[in-house]
């Protein structure tokens, strides 16, 4: 899970186009219509329609969780042990504002309304829901409390966007990605164990009956606070409430690897849940906990192949477990040599 190399490659083969391209570019084309669908009330998927049909108002669609795997979540609950771990509850149900910023559009039969409830942004909110401790939570993306899965679902999506230029059309991705940051006091000369109990649900599966390309990859960061930043791309959007274009979380290009780990799933059957595990030796005080998920990219060109895909991570609980000091889950890094890569 620490292999060096690894993160020294991460240059997640995402190329920018040239500028001159951008000024020649005569439009930006849709291959087919879409339909959008909602899953659950509130998480939306965007299909494309080929069989020559028009597209409707958004269709709803159920995903409901196995009652015992909903029970298995809410058993739980927020607490610190003599063990020295703490768990970090997500089961809760949507019950009050968060006010932290965001919304969410949730569909129920024909109305619609917006709705705070659970929702987390960029104004902190103390976790557990409803609030009881002062571990403060952020947002980016729209993560949020889904009353269905009645768990924290974080949503990431790719699709094919074609322009055309002068030198032909242009494939490129349309990504979406979603973050979380708790603040938490992790010492110095400490090293702790983070355990985050997730399902990966793959939406073009649940709705286009076909398995997507690629699979998400989650990035979990120990920084010096718990502000979400992204880095400043070309036609990237900064808005941390939006759905879309969010990919550029702060620390997955140039990261520093001793504060840095990644996981990416290598199936997302509804029914296996993954109980991923992180390990870090902080030599410095680190004050949050950030966790990002990302969509599977293609490179950006001429005739070059975007991986299409959709999936929800449901989140309904996160341990951190103090252990003793392990320096060599750490490597020496030239701060001369090293990159950076947003706050840490």
């Amino acid at each position: 899970m620490r292999k060096i190399f690894y993160y020294l490659s991460l240059t997640f083969i995402i190329i920018s186009c040239d500028s001159k391209e951008e000024l020649n570019s005569k439009s930006e084309t849709l291959n087919n219509p879409t339909q959008t669908y909602i899953i659950n009330g509130d998480i939306q998927y965007v299909s494309e329609i080929t069989d020559g049909s028009k597209p409707t108002k958004p269709i709803l669609i159920y995903d409901i969780p196995n009652e015992i795997n909903k029970k298995e979540i809410n058993e739980t609950t927020t607490s610190k042990s003599s063990e020295q771990s703490v768990n970090i509850n997500f089961g809760y149900p949507t019950g009050n504002s968060t006010n932290s910023g965001c919304t969410v559009k949730r569909y129920v039969g024909d109305y619609i309304s917006y709705h705070d409830q659970g929702v987390f942004g960029p104004n902190p909110y103390p976790y557990p829901y409803p609030e009881t401790t002062s571990y403060l939570v952020r947002g980016y993306g729209q993560p949020h409390l889904n009353p269905y899965y009645g768990s924290l679902v974080l949503i990431s999506s790719n699709t094919l966007q074609t322009r055309n230029t002068r030198y032909g059309e242009l494939n490129d991705n349309t990504p979406r990605g979603a973050a979380i940051s708790i603040e938490y006091p992790f010492k110095a000369n400490v090293s702790y164990q983070i355990s985050i109990k997730a399902t990966f649900h793959d939406n073009r599966r649940l709705i286009d009956k076909l398995y997507s390309d690629g699979y998400p990859v989650v990035y979990v960061q120990l920084k010096n606070d718990g502000i979400i930043e992204v880095e400043r791309k070309r036609n990237e959007t900064e808005d941390p409430c939006d759905r879309n274009g969010l990919n550029f979380i702060d620390g997955r290009f140039n990261p520093n690897i001793n504060y840095t780990r990644s996981y990416t799933p290598e199936s997302t059957v509804p029914e296996l849940q993954k109980n991923m595990i992180f390990t870090f030796s902080p030599t410095e005080q680190k004050k949050a906990l950030l966790i990002s998920l990302h969509p599977a990219l293609g490179s950006s060109g001429y005739n070059t192949q975007i991986p299409t895909n959709s999936y929800t991570m449901i989140l309904p609980l996160i341990t951190i477990t103090e252990k003793p000091f392990d320096p060599s889950l750490n490597v020496d890094i030239d701060i001369r040599n090293y990159g950076g890569g947003g706050r840490r």
